[in-house]
């Protein structure tokens, strides 16, 4: 989608279908009033300034200076690097569409990875859920949401990366204060320096699209994939996170989730702390689908298997890997293992954000040398 498609489509207003050096924290600014109540939600959670920001100051005390220290040790270590490297070693095109499967509320990567993308989406099993109503939350509650947000953000902003079991205690069950991963998006956003101008439910299509939930707003259900219309420097862009399985299980012939992830596989592919999955038989149909329209596949180990990539693709190795991490497999991923031996000194990766693996952490960018191959299985 072209960046005058997505500014057409952002007047049109919610409601409307989808078209196919020196290191420092987010700067703090004053935000006008006529901004969401979305954006002003996503700046408290955040902590930035914004209209509901006072009583959250209030019921928990210094969570806005917890939260800007712990952005701003990420921006040093993680955030800012990332997106010097990928200015150099990345095919930048303005307006492009990212797929990052496997994802979680993961946001930082991709917008760093490609600044200048028009369209993210991020597909994983967590249930998006409606956007926070902080000001409908009585002290107690609130301080709670605030003490959840807390933990959630802070252990991504700690890694780089979500643990599965950590974002689901805090996002799902009947302990859990936070509903689901909307809210982390939201921040992120404010983070990116985005304004959040709407927040819509999604579902997949019958027809493999992605189109608005036609289904009540009140119930969570509607709420499992989220759109979220973003606006910055005045260019708008959009952030979907979709509740989709990934496995064979569910990519079957057959289902409108085999015909999106076709499409989506056309954009720019980030798998990073995938539990190489995608090495696995069990997902086997995405990854297929990757090695066959992909452009480009940016991962670090946990992704697709390296031998299979240097099939039609040439593979570019970034940092030194000379092991997985201990909960895997050792002998997964054993021919990138060989390849970074051979390699020698490979070119040098200025962050970590994958699995540890002690001090060491690699990142692969895999470009397309041939043809986009037929669907034909």
């Amino acid at each position: 989608m072209t960046v005058t498609a997505l500014a057409a489509w952002l007047a049109a207003g919610p409601g409307t279908d989808c078209p196919g050096g020196q290191v420092v924290a987010t700067p703090i600014v004053a935000v006008p009033e006529d901004r969401s109540s979305e954006d002003h939600v996503a700046r408290a959670l955040a902590g930035l300034p914004g209209a509901t920001d006072l009583r959250a100051r209030q019921v928990r005390p210094g969570y806005a200076g917890r939260v800007d220290r712990a952005f701003a040790r990420f921006e040093t270590r993680v955030a800012a690097p990332m997106r010097a490297w990928a200015e150099q070693e990345l095919t930048q095109v303005p307006g492009d569409t990212v797929f990052y499967p496997f994802a979680g509320a993961d946001f930082p990567s991709a917008h760093r990875l490609y600044p200048q993308a028009g369209r993210y989406v991020l597909v994983a099993m967590q249930r998006g859920g409606p956007p926070p109503d902080l000001d409908g939350l009585d002290r107690a509650t609130l301080a709670a949401t605030l003490v959840s947000y807390e933990r959630l953000l802070g252990g991504f902003l700690g890694r780089g990366f979500f643990i599965t079991a950590e974002m689901n205690a805090e996002t799902k069950g009947d302990a859990a204060v936070v509903t689901g991963i909307t809210g982390a998006l939201m921040v992120f956003a404010a983070r990116e320096g985005f304004e959040v101008v709407a927040v819509e439910p999604l579902r997949v299509g019958a027809d493999g699209g992605v189109e608005l939930h036609p289904g009540d707003r009140r119930r969570a259900s509607t709420w499992d994939s989220v759109r979220l219309r973003l606006r910055r420097d005045g260019q708008p862009v959009v952030l979907e996170y979709l509740r989709v399985g990934l496995s064979n299980f569910t990519l079957t012939p057959v289902s409108p989730a085999l015909a999106l992830m076709t499409t989506l596989a056309q954009g720019r592919v980030i798998l990073k702390a995938a539990s190489h999955l995608p090495q696995t038989r069990e997902f086997s149909v995405l990854t297929d689908l990757l090695l066959r329209r992909a452009p480009t596949i940016v991962q670090d180990e946990t992704g697709v298997a390296y031998d299979a990539l240097t099939g039609d693709f040439a593979v570019e190795l970034h940092g030194s890997f000379r092991r997985v991490n201990e909960l895997f497999t050792p002998t997964d991923q054993a021919a990138l293992i060989a390849a970074y031996a051979r390699a020698g000194a490979a070119r040098p990766l200025p962050f970590h954000v994958g699995y540890r693996k002690g001090a060491e952490a690699c990142m692969l960018v895999a470009t397309r040398t041939g043809a986009v191959k037929s669907d034909a299985r």
